[in-house]
């Protein structure tokens, strides 16, 4: 696509990634999780050095701190802008936005060479120099350095950055690349270039070049200097902190130098992104893993941190002591079996426990990072998946008059907030074991839990409604499922789900806990807190249970009713199109409903005893957290209509842009030339179209 020669491009389209829509998905998913293990993996260096104050002090990792704080700017540089336009293929960005990005990229990329060499020389000082370390490299000192470091990197790109924008861009505004990157931005500039590219590229290579050959040169001076000494375990010591170190400067500077040092043609598009994307977003998830899984101050500074919080929750509230003591109340100074330890704490006559503490998991600190890596990734999936959906249907208007997709755009709002009301919590627990939650938190939880809970019931008897009308009754279907009726539909799911549960829980919340008070799961969930309720409880749990189970089974009863009368329907229907396409609708709906129903119906309609503990939080964690992720690929994966109007949603997206950049007055567009969605074709036609 070109424009009239002398006029400016305002705006430049990232084709991204030269894969199908199933490509796209796979892509989206995988880096999505990627961006949230960095993210998390370098806050909990951070967090970890921060709570140290022997590591506070080290010159180094005072250094790894900074260098965390840095990946996590670096993948954010990249990372967010690439899944939105991998959710909205060709992406439009401004001129100013793609500028602004390419200086933040190269920046953060260039402060990195500059901290890659800072722990270099702290590596050397330190070996090399070791009773000169402490005074060279004293804390003054390395903040300096760091301070030097953020300086400079983000100083350095100021001018060649500003002399690229200042270039005339005069058509083509198309970048075949997913960030906005230099070589694609030189090609799209009109020529005389003049010194700029020259310029450009002797920055690039210097501090590439000036910073490595430092490296190398005191990792030489180290290496030398560990070999000649005599203590093998302190030799061994030395080589493994210099491997760790030398393996994150090979994962950096060997995608780098491919990529910027040596020539790059046309030809090399494919595998530039690929290793573009490489060392912007993998090497920033595995830094962290090389510095810290062979570093033992780290795991022993780690082991500390949670010994710390592990004895803050061992310590008692004095205030609740001090009442205790104001009424003759006794204490066990010592923690019953099978709290591990736990704040624990039993007093007599009614006196009321302020807190609780969600014990949790009981898996060891390896398997609680695994869990939490995964819960990591299942809730940032469920919310991308979930906000996909609600984007698609709000972006389409055909959709959006639909009574089927203004319920399923509700329901993904459900999800997103019933995910969030359980799953943040278990990762705060997982990073910090016995987690202390208050009386007023551990309530509201349980009321926006089991509020939300009751409205996914209401809104999976809502959606069998809408089809048991639109099979068995199509003629009427318009009139009864107008959109005002389904507006009124939605209004009644939402104010029965939020305002059925709040007498049970507050008469719930009314009742004494003198202690104990732990809890053995992940949430505020109905029975350990009934457990934990001083007797005589009267009739709130009867009725707790009550309301519980008659919701649960008149909404199940409803949706089966519903389908067996949508199935009978179908069975007599004569077309087998209309059938299938019945059927396959159908067949989406009660797989959610029997992955939510199964898992609690178990949970909350059969009691359990305390030896059910374990399935208790396993059934728990299906249903609040895998099921929210799983609904939105159960109905959207086998519907034509949602991938009907993600396809409607790109070509319109195209055809703006071609209006947007190309005007009718300056470009007349050819019938040949109209996209049709296939994303190799689209790519070669915006390209081939020439000025008349």
């Amino acid at each position: 696509m070109e424009v009239g020669n002398g006029t400016i491009v305002q705006e430049f389209i990232l084709l991204g990634f030269r894969v199908g829509q199933q490509g796209r998905l796979l892509l989206l998913v995988f880096f999505v999780a990627v961006y949230a293990l960095t993210l998390a993996e370098n806050f909990i260096i951070i967090m970890i050095v921060i709570l140290d104050s022997h590591l506070a002090r080290l010159p180094m990792y005072i250094l790894l701190s900074n260098f965390s704080w840095l990946e996590m700017c670096y993948v954010s540089a990249t990372v967010p802008r690439m899944l939105f336009d991998l959710s909205f293929p060709y992406g439009v960005i401004s001129f100013h936005a793609c500028f602004l990005q390419f200086y933040i990229f190269f920046s953060l990329g260039n402060t990195e060479c500059f901290f890659l060499s800072a722990m270099a020389l702290d590596r050397y000082l330190a070996i090399c120099h070791p009773l000169r370390y402490a005074k060279m490299m004293s804390q003054e000192a390395c903040y300096k350095l760091v301070a030097a470091c953020w300086i400079l990197g983000f100083l350095w790109y100021s001018a060649p950055v500003f002399f690229i924008s200042r270039l005339c861009f005069c058509g083509p505004n198309t970048i075949d690349h997913f960030v906005c990157d230099p070589g694609p931005i030189f090609a799209l500039a009109c020529p005389p270039l003049g010194y700029v590219p020259l310029l450009f590229n002797i920055f690039v290579s210097s501090v590439v070049l000036a910073t490595f050959l430092f490296i190398v040169v005191s990792y030489a001076f180290v290496s030398v200097t560990l070999v000649k000494r005599s203590s093998r375990s302190s030799c061994m010591k030395g080589f493994s902190t210099v491997f760790s170190h030398l393996a994150v400067v090979t994962l950096f500077y060997g995608s780098v130098v491919t990529m910027y040092v040596g020539p790059n043609g046309e030809d090399h598009a494919e595998t530039t992104k690929v290793v573009t994307l490489f060392y912007s977003a993998v090497t920033p998830l595995l830094n962290p893993l090389i510095y810290c899984l062979r570093n033992d101050q780290v795991k022993e500074a780690l082991a500390k941190c949670l010994q710390r919080m592990r004895m803050k929750t061992e310590v008692p509230n004095p205030s609740l002591f001090e009442l205790a003591g104001t009424f003759g109340i006794s204490r066990k100074h010592s923690p019953p079996k099978g709290t591990d330890g736990a704040f624990h704490m039993e007093i007599v006559n009614r006196t009321m426990v302020q807190e609780f503490v969600l014990l949790g998991f009981s898996v060891e600190q390896q398997g609680r990072m695994l869990l939490y890596a995964l819960f990591t990734a299942i809730y940032t999936l469920t919310l991308a998946e979930n906000f996909i959906i609600i984007m698609i249907i709000i972006q389409d208007s055909r959709l959006t008059r639909l009574p089927m997709y203004i319920l399923l755009a509700n329901f993904s709002c459900l999800e997103m907030c019933y995910v969030t009301a359980t799953v943040p919590r278990m990762l705060f627990d997982l990073s910090f074991t016995h987690g202390i939650i208050s009386f007023h938190a551990c309530f509201i939880q349980f009321y926006v839990f089991f509020s939300l809970g009751c409205t996914e019931c209401f809104f999976l008897s809502a959606m069998a409604l809408d089809r048991y009308l639109a099979i068995c009754h199509p003629l009427q279907y318009p009139k009864i499922m107008s959109q005002d009726s389904c507006y009124a539909l939605v209004a009644v799911c939402w104010s029965f789900g939020i305002l059925l549960y709040v007498v049970p829980v507050v008469l719930i919340s009314r009742l004494s806990f003198c202690g104990p008070n732990i809890i053995d799961h992940f949430l505020c969930d109905p029975g350990p807190i009934l457990a934990l309720a001083c007797p005589p409880i009267g009739y709130v749990g009867f009725l707790f249970h009550v309301i519980v189970s008659s919701v649960l089974l008149a909404t199940f009863l409803f949706i089966v009713v519903s389908y067996g009368f949508v199935g009978v329907t179908l069975v007599k229907t004569s077309s087998q199109s209309s059938r299938g396409k019945g059927f396959s609708t159908v067949s989406s709906h009660l797989a959610v409903v029997t992955l939510f129903y199964g898992s609690v119906t178990a949970m909350y309609a059969v009691p359990n005893g305390e030896s059910h503990a374990t399935v208790t939080k396993v059934v728990t964690l299906f249903y609040s957290s895998v099921t929210p992720l799983l609904n939105p690929l159960i109905y959207c994966l086998r519907n034509d209509q949602v991938k009907e109007a993600l396809g409607r949603l790109r070509r319109r997206k195209v055809s703006l842009l071609r209006r947007i950049v190309v005007p009718k007055e300056c470009m007349p567009v050819p019938e040949e030339v109209l996209l049709d969605g296939d994303h190799d074709q689209d790519v070669e036609k915006l390209k081939n179209i020439e000025v008349p």
